[in-house]
């Protein structure tokens, strides 16, 4: 069945009871959101992030996905303010960078660079 509105508008939106042809739109439809939400990518928000990497605050988030190697959002929204990154694209970031991972790891990190960049006496 080929789901043409525009020839069906009649019994899709003036008919209010129902009818074959919603019956038959619904049914495909249905089956179409289905195969999509099987190809949905996960995307991930700051707050995500910042549950993940086990981080008090959004300004640490905001630390990291500042940096000029970080992922690009994928996609924005509510008018910008709300950036979705790429959950592949984050787990490429943190093989690269994996003291960003927990607080452990950047407590290790930033010994690490006291050691071997700050105090190289």
């Amino acid at each position: 069945m080929d789901l043409d509105f525009e020839t069906n508008r009649y019994d899709l939106f003036d008919d209010w009871h129902q009818n074959k042809t919603k019956q038959a739109f619904t049914q495909k439809l249905q089956q179409q959101a289905q195969i999509e939400k099987t190809q949905l990518p996960q995307l991930l928000s700051r707050e995500d992030l910042k549950i993940r990497w086990q981080m008090n605050s959004r300004q640490s988030v905001h630390q990291v996905v500042s940096k000029p190697n970080f992922p690009q959002p994928v996609f924005n929204f509510n008018h910008g303010k709300t950036p979705l990154y790429l959950e592949t694209e984050i787990q490429i970031f943190e093989i690269n960078h994996p003291w960003v991972i927990t607080p452990g790891a950047r407590l290790a990190y930033s010994h690490w660079i006291l050691r071997n960049v700050i105090d190289q006496s």
